[in-house]
């Protein structure tokens, strides 16, 4: 058969393939080169390159920094203005309805008593209230001969003065049952004390930072971590003068804080 000859521009068209392959290639084999070199720079330490990075730093300067740990406490003092007290009727009678009876009688008449001398409702609030049997053994049989009932309520007063009052009032109208009397501050107030105990203990470990550093010569940059750990809040208590009527008077609460603070020195 006879073939047609080729044509020059089918000799072109070839050479252009060629030469995009080519090209191709060597952009391929550029690539391989220079992730082989990121690869091997990364894995590379910081600082065979010159370099240190700031994380590295600050590690290393750690190891090297002089420290004094010193813990400082605070206590702050303060009068009390809030009173709680804790009143109960106790009754006893030989049904549980007579027994529970008598109970609510005496209670309202202690609460209407409380309101009518200034004592808001909301000021009072039921603690508990129970009916237990009372049992007799004879030969370790029990019996069954009565009841007893009781009703506890707690008093809050914004004016601690008024506590040895307000018992008074309370028994006279039919309480017979008085006991946990509580003096606190207010929570406005508390946490401005809290505070103040924060100050002190940041000032006490101050000053012992500044007096160890004096004793060992160096000098002091400054804290570089506070932590503070839990203190001593106002605890519940009284102070009871015995006289003919019944006068109450607070003491001062105690509230205490501690921090820890490590301070740099050179």
């Amino acid at each position: 058969m006879h073939k047609s000859p080729m044509k020059v521009s089918d000799l072109d068209s070839d050479k252009t393939f060629y030469r995009i392959i080519a090209i191709a290639i060597i952009a391929l084999l550029a690539i391989n080169v220079i992730t082989l070199y990121m690869i091997e720079s990364s894995s590379k330490p910081y600082h065979s390159t010159g370099y240190t990075p700031l994380a590295l730093t600050s590690q290393e300067s750690s190891v090297n920094l002089n420290t004094i740990i010193v813990t400082g406490t605070g206590i702050i003092h303060a009068k009390p203005d809030v009173a709680m007290v804790n009143i109960g009727v106790q009754t006893e009678s030989k049904t549980a309805q007579d027994a529970l009876q008598q109970n609510s009688d005496k209670m309202n008449a202690v609460m209407d008593s409380l309101k009518t001398n200034g004592i808001p409702e909301g000021d009072i609030k039921t603690l508990s209230y129970r009916l237990d049997p009372i049992m007799r053994y004879d030969e370790n049989t029990p019996t069954l001969i009565g009841y007893t009932a009781v009703n506890t309520i707690q008093v809050t007063l914004e004016d601690v003065n008024m506590v040895g009052n307000i018992i008074d009032i309370s028994v006279s109208a039919g309480a017979n049952l008085v006991h946990n009397i509580q003096f606190t501050v207010s929570k406005d107030r508390l946490d401005d004390l809290r505070e103040d105990a924060i100050d002190a203990a940041v000032n006490d470990a101050q000053q012992k930072a500044d007096a160890t550093s004096k004793s060992l010569g160096v000098r002091l940059i400054g804290p570089i971590s506070v932590s503070l750990t839990p203190g001593y809040e106002p605890r519940p208590y009284y102070e009871e003068a015995r006289t003919a009527s019944t006068p109450i008077i607070p003491g001062e609460l105690e509230i205490s804080s501690n921090v820890q603070v490590t301070y740099a020195f050179e």
